[in-house]
């Protein structure tokens, strides 16, 4: 996986840090204590701080929510699939990164941001994500998502989340806590690469629903599995764009001139497959113009 992409489920400083170097390094027989803590630490500061690298870029395009990654120079590239990872804060089978950042003006200030589970929590079995359990998601591992004292779990369906205030500036950052449930009666979760599925929603009629997010979280899984799952995840929610020879999710000028520059010729730009790069092709690339779906 790239380096790109494997940032995804990297931990980054955050306004918390005092409070979540302290639960690391506490006693960790109170889990459930700890993970009350870290939410609190983590709400309390969560809607104020800076956009943190990795995290969940949201922007609203074309009158919807948009998702993106967010990197060094702020919003970055269009994506749907996103990573996250157990037990990085110290605090077995939870997590509150990545967060969800808007920059100022995204939302209008009376608004509330919320999401909505849009399917039952998945894990992957080598080959394709499936049900947490042969016997239904619910008597297998479930997701529950909380903020203070609200919160939401995965069903068998889907399933309404909860919603939080924009900021006065219309910017909304928030962190989430994510805590994996085991099955019914075991113990505790089983390792794996878990698939959660969810759409980002406003309050504003203004400001339409996202569409589907897949965040994939790796819950003490073998790396192997992790990245298999993620590249998946990333293949369904960010198929090829026919006709974008330079991979920017646009036909444009950019891939008119790679499509000339190997004209007569074979290569990507053949896009009709007849081996040659010619008028064929062309009329093709400009029928594919403009953004990729």
């Amino acid at each position: 996986m790239p380096d790109q992409r494997t940032a995804h489920i990297a931990q980054h400083p955050n306004d918390t840090d005092t409070t979540m170097n302290h639960l690391r390094t506490s006693n960790a027989t109170f889990p459930r204590i700890h993970a009350a803590v870290a939410a609190l630490a983590l709400s309390i500061g969560a809607s104020a701080g800076a956009q943190h690298l990795g995290d969940i870029g949201l922007v609203v395009d074309g009158g919807t929510i948009t998702t993106t990654e967010v990197t060094v120079d702020g919003p970055g590239p269009l994506r749907r699939a996103f990573g996250a990872e157990f037990g990085a804060e110290g605090i077995p089978w939870f997590s509150t990164e990545p967060g969800f950042d808007a920059e100022a003006g995204t939302f209008p200030s009376t608004a509330r941001v919320g999401f909505r589970l849009t399917q039952p929590l998945m894990v992957w079995n080598g080959s394709a994500f499936v049900t947490t359990d042969a016997g239904g998601p619910l008597t297998g591992e479930r997701l529950k998502l909380s903020y203070l004292t609200l919160s939401s779990t995965s069903g068998s369906g889907p399933v309404d989340g909860f919603t939080l205030a924009v900021a006065p500036d219309g910017g909304w950052h928030r962190h989430l806590s994510m805590t994996l449930l085991p099955a019914t009666g075991a113990a505790e979760p089983q390792p794996g690469a878990y698939l959660a599925r969810l759409e980002l929603t406003c309050s504003d009629p203004g400001v339409g629903a996202s569409e589907e997010i897949w965040l994939v979280i790796d819950a003490q899984s073998n790396g192997t599995d992790f990245a298999d799952a993620f590249a998946a995840a990333e293949a369904e929610t960010n198929p090829a764009c026919f006709g974008d020879l330079n991979g920017d999710r646009t036909v444009e000028g950019g891939d008119l001139g790679l499509m000339l520059g190997m004209w007569s010729q074979g290569g990507s730009a053949d896009l009709n497959g007849d081996g040659v790069v010619g008028g064929a092709d062309l009329g093709l690339l400009l029928g594919a113009w403009g953004p990729c779906s």
